[in-house]
């Protein structure tokens, strides 16, 4: 019962994130502003749980679960904590996950196997037109085995040498992707095959049938948390999972 209220008590300090459900996007100028007054106005929380104990997650989806050399994760096989990062990579709060607390997850608990991160796709289309696309080119450098630089790239690069734009974007990533350092030819045609969405939407709906709604979210050995959370949220949820 210690580890769920920590739990429900780290959600209620989440930061928060990008809606999912919002009508088409306006020009980019207005669209931040009222992407932060809607995610204001209710930012998503756990659940109530029951009176006794919480009912378990429910079973991981083929599609989305992480096998031992998955170019989308990063960390031991073994270890304890498994950390499922559902992104967007126009997503502002996804930035700041990134920029803030990302590095020293990666650099406290990451590299000393203690946590397993995975990335999985949920772009926000309805708000972000480039959303789709960039996750086509992450999971694209993924077939690479360069996942991970190009997602780190993806999103140092937004809104500087792309986004919201697909038609120019297009070749933007391309160009991305080269810089790199992958095989640009074999990268435009996975950008160009129709399955390469279809994988993403795949995964996508997925995600939205284990209750992802908006980004960035994170199921941590199985609990969903929403939001921007600061390193020291995390920080304090993992070394109580550990010591379970």
């Amino acid at each position: 019962m210690r580890t769920m209220r920590a739990i429900l008590t780290l959600a209620a300090l989440a930061l928060t994130g990008c809606g999912a459900y919002a009508p088409p996007a306006p020009p980019l100028s207005a669209l931040e502003e009222r992407q932060t007054a809607v995610a204001m106005e209710g930012r998503p929380t756990l659940p109530t749980l029951p009176a006794a104990t919480a009912a378990p997650p429910p079973p991981m989806p083929d599609i989305l679960k992480v096998f031992d050399d998955d170019p989308r994760a990063l960390g031991s096989l073994s270890a304890p904590v498994t950390i499922y990062e559902f992104t967007d990579f126009e997503c502002p709060f996804c930035k700041q996950f990134v920029d803030e607390a990302r590095p020293q997850l990666i650099q406290q608990f990451v590299d000393a196997g203690v946590v397993r991160l995975v990335a999985r796709d949920f772009p926000l289309t309805e708000i972000h037109p480039s959303a789709m696309l960039a996750a086509m080119a992450g999971r694209c450098a993924a077939d690479q085995q360069m996942f991970w630089p190009m997602y780190e790239t993806l999103f140092s690069t937004h809104r500087v040498e792309w986004g919201g734009v697909p038609k120019r974007d297009h070749d933007a990533l391309i160009e991305l992707a080269g810089r790199v350092g992958l095989d640009t030819t074999a990268f435009a045609s996975c950008l160009d095959d129709p399955a390469t969405e279809q994988a993403v939407r795949d995964e996508a709906d997925a995600a939205a049938k284990l209750g992802v709604n908006s980004t960035p979210n994170f199921m941590i050995n199985g609990q969903m948390i929403r939001g921007a959370l600061p390193f020291s949220s995390f920080n304090m949820l993992i070394r109580r999972l550990v010591q379970q």
